[in-house]
């Protein structure tokens, strides 16, 4: 994503209002535009009322979380866009108009400038002819309101579905038009300004037409450079892998020779950093490919219980060797057989098991695999890796799930890896349709604990 913002909401002063017709095409360009309309507005102290369908907004938070801090996510406020419109395409504006009162009303009351970003086709499967007269009347009466209230609204409607004789009648009850690549005034504006309302002068138009053009053009580049970065990752990392593998079948046979004592030891050195070499590399060519957006989980039955169990036998040794105790504890509710990926949520399961048992010297480690939904199609669980280990610092874990992160990044850390493991993990359950995320201290108990959430299709004979 484009992390700039398009000035959308610089269009008037704080005391004018703006009604802005969105015909969008693009989803991803759609969302780059809602993130950025958000980034900007907040920047400028302004609450923002994001009116959109819950799957849009999941994917809208998911990116402004990545560059705006929770603190200014307080201005921000949801409205689920079927609730707030409804979904018979009646649009009753005095009733939308309580929707909106109640949301803001507290807002509005300390004077504090609104913003409005709303996806508004919630109609469904009702015919454009059957609402066009409704909406075109809410539409008008929303345009007198946004000048009252000295709001910037934003209406977004997908150009794909929506005939061109509605899209017409809609920009004579819009002041401005905006399409994935550029902004503009109205044409068909059918409504005259008051003589208290300001518009922007065609020079101010043309310079916010130039800054969103060349912030479009950048988000491009950006997307080419990224693009071009992963392919070379995944060339170098391909170069270095196939001579590493020979050097380290060498370096087995070389092991197996007849050979004094400190040159065992040299050679235990070798295969120990190849080893550490090749995990290295691994890692960095298995992120890239999740990072390239390319990645697709697999469709196979696998079963949760062996996939954890198994897990843990690969860990078994380091388990023993440290005397820890491990507790499984598996909800019975969960069906014996789902359809996922079976190696990636393994992968994850490893990473999290793998972290416990490094940095746990004495104590247990608790997995706990809990059914949080089921009907006919979806089955959604949660999984929770606990430990009694070291933990982890209150002000290192926001960056817990950065690539190339470590909590202990000193020269002298005890503990080896590229600080990838925990990236790729939330990576794998982002393609899951979940998220992953570091439990609150428990201040009774050491260790740390990280849950991740999991969407798998259930199993039908």
């Amino acid at each position: 994503m484009n992390k700039q913002a398009v000035p959308l909401n610089s269009l008037t002063s704080v005391t004018d209002g703006g009604h802005i017709i969105y015909l969008f095409e693009d989803f991803d360009r759609y969302v780059d535009n809602a993130v950025s309309y958000i980034i900007t507005g907040i920047d400028h102290g302004h609450h923002i009322l994001l009116i959109e369908q819950v799957t849009t907004y999941d994917e809208i938070m998911k990116r402004l979380t990545e560059v705006i801090s929770n603190d200014q996510l307080r201005y921000l406020h949801y409205a689920n866009n079927v609730e707030y419109y409804g979904s018979r395409g009646d649009f009753d504006f005095q009733h939308i108009l309580t929707h909106f009162q109640d949301l803001m009303g507290s807002v509005q009351k300390k004077n504090e400038s609104i913003r409005t970003w709303a996806n508004v086709m919630t109609w469904g499967e009702h015919s454009e002819a059957k609402i066009q007269d409704n909406l075109i009347d809410y539409e008008r009466q929303t345009c007198g309101v946004v000048q009252e209230f000295g709001m910037v609204s934003v209406c977004a409607y997908n150009a794909a579905t929506i005939s061109s004789s509605l899209q017409l009648k809609m920009m004579r009850e819009h002041e401005y038009m905006m399409t994935d690549l550029e902004f503009v005034k109205s044409p068909l504006y059918s409504h005259q300004a008051s003589e208290d309302v300001v518009f922007p002068s065609l020079s101010v138009q043309r310079r916010l037409l130039n800054e969103q053009k060349h912030l479009l053009i950048e988000k491009e580049a950006v997307e080419l450079a990224n693009q071009v970065k992963n392919e070379f990752i995944t060339t170098m990392n391909h170069e270095i892998r196939t001579p590493m593998n020979g050097v380290m079948g060498i370096t087995e046979l070389l092991a197996a020779t007849d050979l004094s004592h400190k040159q065992k030891e040299y050679v235990a050195t070798l295969q120990k950093s190849g080893k550490s070499l090749l995990r290295i590399v691994n890692d960095i060519l298995d992120y890239s490919k999740l990072d390239s957006n390319h990645e697709q989980l697999l469709k196979e039955a696998f079963s949760v219980k062996e996939a954890i169990s198994e897990t843990l036998e690969i860990l078994h040794a380091g388990i023993i060797n440290k005397k820890l105790q491990v507790n499984v504890f598996i909800d019975t509710d969960i069906p014996e057989i789902l359809i996922g990926d079976d190696g990636r949520f393994r992968q994850v399961i490893l990473n999290l098991l793998g972290n416990a048992l490094k940095f746990t010297n004495e104590g247990s480690i608790n997995v706990v695999a809990k059914l949080l939904s089921s009907d006919q199609s979806k089955v959604r669980l949660q999984i929770t890796v606990k430990d009694t280990g070291i933990g982890i610092p209150l002000e290192k874990r926001s960056q817990l799930f950065h690539p190339f992160y470590r909590v202990d990044n000193s020269i002298t850390r005890r503990t080896e890896g590229t600080g990838l493991g925990l990236a790729i993990c939330s990576r794998i359950v982002q393609l899951m349709n979940g998220k992953i995320a570091i439990e609150p201290e428990d201040e009774t108990a050491n260790g740390t604990a990280i849950s991740f959430t999991a969407e798998f299709d259930s199993y039908t004979n």
